[in-house]
């Protein structure tokens, strides 16, 4: 995944870029750029949180990093950042402890310590949500994930438990924590001939579908969607769909519904052709 770009440079990064200080301050004369902290600047499309921490002389971390870096995050309202000592960020959440000097040279914080931070901070179905979007999205490899989870406290990471890199969306990861929380067989991101690829597949037979966004789809998509689940149906497969506010909103009423469904046993019958 490339990053998304910040808009945020230090005077070093400018330097390196061939700008002079006399170049600096045309830019920032001009509005081209402007000084946010000694050392920062920032264009106009800057991130507005992450410039809001450093002129707090903050940077932005845990959910609020992995927003700005590109990753799938949860509806959390508040700003996150951590700071050096003697720097107090008033209106955002805080991680510490107060440093005395940057662990790293970035105006955000990069993944490995925003997701450190958020193991410690959320909750463990948020921290999963983030770490599950880094591997979908390869920002981080399994690896770096790894050395990440090996870090943290022995009953953060069994809270967190299994970590997929198959969920492609935070409502993804919520839903397939869910099934397997409760000892359910749940594959994603699985080809069935002739439907194609399905979010997930409880037990034999029960397919799931999840939105990842609460925009509408496009009624392309829409009418797609519903000829793959005649297909489906054909097969002797039961679908069912997943709105972003079933999932997200009205979270208590959808998984009772998911666990009368579950009651049945239904999905571990095998699916027969009708």
């Amino acid at each position: 995944m490339r990053e998304p770009e910040l808009g945020i440079y230090s005077r070093a990064d400018l330097i390196a870029r061939g700008l002079t200080d006399k170049e600096i301050r045309r830019r920032c004369t001009s509005g081209r750029l402007r000084q946010i902290a000694r050392g920062w600047y920032a264009t106009a499309d800057a991130d507005a949180a992450a410039v809001a921490a450093l002129a707090k002389g903050g940077r932005l971390t845990c959910v609020s990093a992995a927003r700005v870096r590109g990753l799938w995050v949860p509806d959390v309202r508040e700003t996150h950042a951590y700071a050096r000592r003697g720097h107090e960020l008033r209106s955002m959440v805080p991680h510490g402890p107060y440093i005395d000097a940057w662990p790293e040279p970035d105006p955000v914080a990069t993944l490995p310590l925003a997701l450190t931070h958020a193991a410690r901070c959320l909750s463990s179905e948020y921290t999963a949500v983030l770490v599950e979007s880094a591997l979908a999205k390869e920002a981080l490899t399994p690896a770096a994930v790894r050395e990440i989870l090996c870090g943290l406290p022995g009953r953060t990471r069994r809270d967190l438990g299994v970590i997929s890199r198959r969920s492609q969306s935070g409502s993804e990861t919520r839903l397939a924590r869910w099934f397997r929380s409760r000892g359910v067989r749940v594959q994603q991101q699985v080809q069935i001939p002739g439907v194609g690829w399905v979010d997930m597949l409880v037990g034999e037979r029960w397919i799931i579908e999840a939105d990842s966004a609460a925009h509408h789809t496009s009624r392309r998509d829409y009418e797609n969607d519903r000829a793959r689940d005649l297909m489906a149906d054909r097969l002797g497969y039961v679908t069912t769909r997943l709105s972003f506010v079933q999932i997200w909103v009205l979270w208590e009423q959808t998984t009772a519904s998911l666990a009368s469904r579950l009651a049945t046993g239904a999905h571990r019958r095998l699916p027969v052709a009708g």
